[in-house]
């Protein structure tokens, strides 16, 4: 019994390593948080065509998806010397490569929203692209809480996993509607805005779609705790 309990994620938290790179991994999050952040601002410049603002957003994006990207890698680093459960290497480097998933489609989003030099003129979805940045923000905050409520109050982790699954599936609402109107007036916008503006929408899904697989796997951590 006692060797099954070396297994138990209670004692993964318990020994001063694993909590270390716990510890380093909310630190990779709140980078990911800034990088979400900063793709609202470039949606909100993108909406109100303020090129200058989309450039100086996109830079932010940039900037903080670099910095989580460097934390991910030290932490994997960190990870891959000393002893450590299979088991415990496994289920961090999962959580780690997610959440890097989130800043990395948030950068994407980012990236094709510089390439619309078009203005899109059409106020529905200049508001629903607002309403979906806004959303964002809550899901990453959201997600980061769960992160840093996984060492401490697991039960806690636990109800902001489902709070972040709650996000998504509203995220997604918005999302269809917002496709449905860009189809809609598809003919108005042409071929290249169309096609551009969908790749931002899926991007910015995909954002919403990490945050709740990395709630997946809090979920899968923190019920091993309760």
């Amino acid at each position: 019994m006692s060797n099954l309990k070396t297994t138990n994620f209670l004692a993964w938290l318990g020994r001063r390593r694993e909590r270390k790179i716990l510890e380093m991994a909310e630190k990779h999050m709140e980078k990911v948080v800034v990088t979400v952040k900063a793709l609202k601002k470039t949606v909100y410049a993108f909406c109100e065509s303020n090129v200058g603002e989309v450039k100086k957003g996109f830079d932010e994006i940039f900037k903080a998806e670099k910095e989580a990207d460097d934390l991910k890698r030290n932490i994997i680093k960190e990870l891959s010397v000393g002893v450590f459960h299979p088991i415990d290497r496994d289920e961090i480097t999962r959580l780690l490569l997610t959440m890097d998933d989130i800043a990395s489609n948030a950068k994407g989003a980012g990236a094709r929203i510089t390439f619309m030099c078009l203005k899109i003129k059409d106020e529905e979805i200049l508001r629903r692209l607002k309403d979906i940045a806004d959303r964002l923000t809550e899901i990453v905050d959201e997600t980061s809480q769960a992160v840093k409520e996984l060492v401490d109050n697991p039960k806690k982790a636990l109800e902001k996993a489902d709070r972040v699954e709650e996000l998504e599936e509203n995220i997604d609402d918005v999302r269809r509607e917002l496709l449905h109107r860009i189809l809609l007036i598809g003919d108005e916008l042409g071929p290249s805005r169309l096609v551009c503006l969908k790749d931002v929408v899926d991007s910015m899904e995909n954002v919403a779609d990490r945050c709740e697989d990395t709630a997946d796997l809090i979920r899968s951590l923190a019920i091993l705790t309760t």
